[in-house]
């Protein structure tokens, strides 16, 4: 059984959007990725369907450093994103955290 992270725990009500590499940097640590990273189960990332958002910073602020210690492969295997679809900035994400070699 996967172990689960739902981001609606991790915003203030109300908030359409998920913004801000500072902001992906706090939430990664309060959601403890660090930790999620080394579990050999999938981790399930529940995604609000009400948000508007979610920035490319935040995302990388979020899970550039498990980008870059899983690979792009195993990252996509290890996390599995479910509800609003944000399959465009995963895909970019990944992109850009190994390109750069350092998502911050």
């Amino acid at each position: 059984m996967p172990k689960i992270i739902d981001l609606a725990a991790y915003r203030t009500q109300g908030t359409l959007v998920f913004a801000g590499r500072d902001r992906g940097r706090l939430v990664r640590a309060k959601a403890a990725l660090e930790e999620a990273d080394r579990e050999p189960a999938p981790v399930e990332i529940r995604i609000p369907d009400d948000i508007f958002s979610i920035t490319s910073s935040f995302f990388l602020g979020m899970f550039g450093p498990s980008i870059q210690r899983l690979g792009a492969e195993n990252f996509a295997k290890h996390y599995l994103f479910v509800g609003k679809d944000i399959s465009p900035i995963v895909r970019d994400g990944v992109r850009e955290a190994l390109r750069t070699g350092s998502p911050l």
